[in-house]
């Protein structure tokens, strides 16, 4: 049975490749939620797809998309800030996030929508409570972006208990991968492109930093798994359950790739020392077999170059 599934933000990095994965397991309809002036990657595979545009500030400009089919699950990918800019403006972070998404969370209660999917943050809820995470630890977030991701969090379990909306909240680490345009985050594909054009790679403290990192089309392709075995009213993190230093990955990319010029400057207020996902709850649910670090490097590169 075809099921028709509403993604918001079907066009950025992680909803492009999320959107290729669905398509590819066939069993989809997909509608794509997006602003009016995003740019469209993929086309042949977006070709496949219903497109609606819009603001998410207005909820009128989705209700169409309610109206005029039944939706059976809400993936909800949209978010208007990011972690090194979102204490700059608090408000504004809490009204085009937080708000936004309740006022979603309100139509689906009215349209009976009975499923959402959200995408929240491995790599800032927690803060800096511990090195590895699992899903039952403190967290205590120490940028806007985090503190919203948690707080959707908490009212998709709200929702849960008044209303029967059944969520899956998914905590990844840090994807990179295909189809990736943003130049303020995302550390592997933003040295990668600079590589590319021959500019100057600039790095963040001392390059000791850890995170965990993911290929984007393991995480995607997770995502799906999931979906499709039911697993809902659940917070699962989505890592390779490794960490590698800021050091480490310039390393692995001069092998990969060759050598670049680098620079090292001050460190950021936002950036936690040590990041890595407990996997082992994920594991649970599915067998995971992950693409190296090394080889989605080069597979990024190579679909950088083309």
């Amino acid at each position: 049975m075809v099921k028709n599934i509403l993604i918001l933000g079907g066009c950025g990095f992680i909803g492009t490749n999320l959107t290729v994965e669905l398509l590819k397991r066939g069993n989809y309809k997909i509608f794509i939620f997006e602003a009016k002036k995003v740019i469209k990657r993929n086309l042949d595979q977006l070709s496949k797809v219903e497109f609606y545009d819009g603001d998410f500030h207005n909820e009128n400009d989705y209700e169409i998309i309610f109206k005029e089919n039944k939706i059976d699950m809400v993936i909800h990918l949209i978010s208007t800030t990011i972690p090194l800019i979102s204490n700059q403006n608090i408000i504004y972070d809490i009204q085009s996030n937080l708000v936004n998404t309740i006022k979603l969370l309100n139509m689906m209660k009215q349209y009976q929508i009975k499923k959402i999917a959200f995408l929240s943050s491995g790599g800032t809820v927690y803060g800096i409570s511990k090195t590895e995470h699992k899903e039952s630890d403190s967290t205590i977030p120490i940028c806007s972006y985090g503190i919203m991701k948690l707080t959707i969090e908490k009212y998709l379990h709200l929702y849960n208990y008044l209303y029967g909306i059944n969520f899956l909240i998914l905590r990844p680490s840090n994807p990179f991968g295909e189809f990736h345009q943003n130049s303020l985050q995302g550390l592997i594909n933003v040295i990668l492109k600079k590589i590319h054009v021959g500019e100057i790679i600039e790095i963040w403290g001392d390059g000791k930093v850890v995170r965990d990192f993911i290929y984007v089309k393991d995480l995607v392709r997770i995502i799906v798994d999931l979906i499709e075995k039911k697993i809902q009213n659940e917070v699962v993190n989505i890592g390779s359950g490794r960490g590698y230093s800021i050091n480490e990955i310039l390393n692995i990319i001069k092998h990969e790739i060759g050598d670049f010029p680098l620079v090292y400057k001050e460190t950021r207020e936002v950036d936690v020392r040590s990041s890595i996902l407990n996997i082992n709850k994920l594991r649970t649910f599915l067998n995971i077999n992950l693409v190296s670090i090394e080889e989605g490097i080069k597979k990024t590169y190579e679909w950088l170059i083309k």
